[in-house]
């Protein structure tokens, strides 16, 4: 008698379990192509995901190369920053491509505890909010129809910009466009319904600037912002706290900073979920062109007195970097350290005068600067820019079970 041949689907289920928790998050896209019972395993079965993301989770933090979520040519995917071998050049590969985002052009994505909300480049009127980790069947799309009237496109195209909070579930939108119009809404995707906060069109008498895009940290976010129409005027940060829905006093800066210097906004995010989050702020003057990046102290509350260690985490200068006399770009350059080994990466493009060719990567190494003045770095091209005004986006990626229902 032919014996039978044992397919993996007839195996234990404690195995195929610990067959499937072996298999990397980027290849598990493919996994649930190839049968039925899988993919219906590790979408459905809550148990199951929880024991592989865990393991993935466990795997990446041994790896210590963490992988990015990438917006470039308006398209979205994974890269890993492999940032602990300093002679090799190649320090950011390509990943993987997001089965569900790879048919969609995207002109902005934020990331916020596994959820990526999306603005979609050509759809005006909705936006996208995904799960990647969940795979292709689990998008929810939004609509939106604000007074779309009172923008004027002219300027950097639509004026509207967004936030939001998984864990509170709620989208900030807002319009800061003084003196023609200034308006705040929430999204709520428990009642699946926008509405206006009462919130003065001015609050504290502070302004964020066009090209300020925003951090989310533990479900809410943080911005750069001035003294409102004041252009000479210092910069802090603000905090909007999506619990109470309503904007932070304040928040010091650990340097001196103006609207002409170029401030972004990163976290020390990890692999493990148990390691306390961290604000990150690069600042390059606008005078000096010299690059400094400070680490907060552990933020335990959103509106609590923020407080930043006393040492700074990296001071480079960078002049002949990308050019004798120009900044990054405030509004496509993003970055992310390393803290044990004093690494840092600096996306931009290399786009001057409106000649975007290149998606680049800085590397800087040791965390200083050297005897003679110059800096310890590297630099790779990333990607080749096929749209010359696409900026590029980047954020840590941790994956997440959270569900949009």
């Amino acid at each position: 008698m032919k014996k039978k041949k044992m397919m993996m689907s007839d195996l234990p289920r404690d195995m195929e379990e610990e067959v499937l928790c072996r298999i990397p998050l980027t290849s598990l896209g493919l996994v649930r192509s190839t049968c039925k019972r899988w993919n219906m395993l590790s979408r459905c079965d809550h148990l199951f995901a929880n024991k592989h993301l865990l393991a993935h989770l466990a795997a990446e933090a041994k790896r210590k190369d963490p992988l990015v979520v990438t917006m470039m040519n308006y398209r979205v995917e994974l890269m890993r920053l492999d940032l602990s071998n300093e002679d090799d050049v190649a320090v950011v590969n390509s990943e993987a491509k997001l089965a569900g985002l790879d048919q969609i052009d995207v002109r902005e994505i934020f990331h916020c505890d596994g959820l990526l909300l999306c603005i979609p480049k050509e759809d005006e009127y909705r936006l996208l909010v995904w799960n990647p980790y969940l795979g292709r069947g689990q998008p929810r799309w939004i609509d939106h129809t604000h007074n779309h009237d009172l923008l004027d496109k002219r300027l950097c195209g639509r004026l509207d910009r967004y936030t939001y909070s998984s864990s509170q579930y709620k989208i900030l939108r807002f319009i800061d466009h003084p003196p023609i119009f200034v308006e705040f809404k929430i999204y709520d995707f428990n009642s699946d319904s926008w509405r206006i906060l009462d919130l003065p069109t001015r609050p504290d008498n502070w302004n964020i600037k066009l090209d300020e895009r925003g951090l989310s940290l533990k479900g809410n976010t943080y911005w750069f912002a001035s003294e409102a129409l004041n252009f000479e005027a210092i910069c802090f940060l603000i905090c909007f706290d999506f619990t109470t829905e309503t904007f932070s006093p304040p928040l010091p800066l650990p340097f001196e900073a103006f609207p002409y210097d170029t401030l972004i906004l990163s976290s020390s995010s990890s692999s493990s979920s148990s390691s306390p989050q961290q604000l990150v702020v690069l600042f390059q003057s606008g005078d000096t062109l010299e690059m400094e990046i400070w680490i907060s102290n552990t933020i335990e509350k959103p509106n609590a007195g923020l407080s930043w260690n006393s040492k700074v985490f990296l001071s480079a200068n960078i002049k002949q970097l990308i050019h004798p006399h120009y900044n990054f770009l405030r509004k496509s350059a993003c970055f992310f350290i390393d803290q044990e080994k004093k690494v840092a990466v600096v996306f931009d493009k290399n786009a001057r005068m409106g000649a975007a060719t290149r998606d680049m990567a800085y590397i800087f190494v040791g965390g200083g600067v050297d005897d003679d003045g110059s800096s310890s770095f590297k630099q790779q091209v990333v990607k080749e820019s096929a749209y010359p005004f696409c900026y590029s986006r980047a954020c840590y990626y941790v994956p997440s079970l959270v569900q949009l229902n």
